[in-house]
């Protein structure tokens, strides 16, 4: 579900993943065109976002640091997940950024 997650990102052209990633973690965070290269707002607008995907009660996704920078973070340990779980944190991530904007 991990490598699942991984490519559902990938596939999105504002957001962007972390590697390496680990087995069952993916760091990634929304990169709005708009915002590439300010380092400040992408960390402000990812840290929105995960209060208010975290909120909203659809997804659950944790924050990091890596380098400096904020990222969200899944750990999917839960062997029922699925990719129909994993798409809807995906999508509840994106509706928020366009709540946001």
């Amino acid at each position: 579900m991990a490598d699942h997650l991984a490519a559902r990102v990938a596939s999105e052209p504002e957001m962007e993943t972390w590697e390496p990633r680990g087995l069952s973690i993916v760091c990634f965070r929304v990169v709005p065109g708009r915002l590439r290269g300010d380092e400040a707002a992408l960390d402000a607008l990812n840290r929105a976002v995960l209060t208010r995907v975290q909120l909203g009660g659809r997804a659950f996704v944790t924050g990091t640091v890596v380098r400096g920078r904020f990222w969200l973070r899944a750990c999917i340990v839960n062997h029922r997940t699925t990719e129909a779980d994993v798409d809807a944190l995906v999508d509840a991530v994106l509706a928020e950024v366009g709540r946001i904007e």
